[in-house]
């Protein structure tokens, strides 16, 4: 017997247009709605990766550490670290698809 998942047995991310009919067209984009994908320069990319590195190092210091002072620092400053790559990757050009760009357009004009 083959332990293998049918095709079908996972949920789907996208939702049934079905389920979308009569909703408002921002409710529409929300349920389409994926991820982003963007372009970042070289510098963007660089400090990309030189932060997540930083997180990294902090994160493996923080597993032999045993005093609470330094806990709860370390702590703050992942998470200052990590807002910053946060703010460095939403500053890269987003990414959209041309079957999304024209999705978009044609639905503008249908909703309009």
């Amino acid at each position: 017997m083959s332990m293998a998942a049918t095709p079908n047995s996972f949920p789907s991310i996208l939702r049934s247009r079905r389920s979308l009919i009569g909703q408002s067209r921002q409710a529409v984009n929300k349920a389409r709605f994926v991820g982003v994908r963007r372009r970042g320069t070289m510098q963007q990319g660089l400090a990309l990766e030189n932060l997540g590195h930083a997180v990294e190092y902090l994160i493996d210091s923080r597993m032999f550490s045993c005093q609470e002072f330094e806990a709860t620092a370390h702590a703050e400053a992942i998470q200052i670290l990590k807002c910053a790559s946060r703010a460095v990757f939403n500053d890269c050009a987003e990414v959209v698809p041309i079957r999304l760009r024209l999705t978009r357009w044609l639905s503008a004009d249908l909703w309009d």
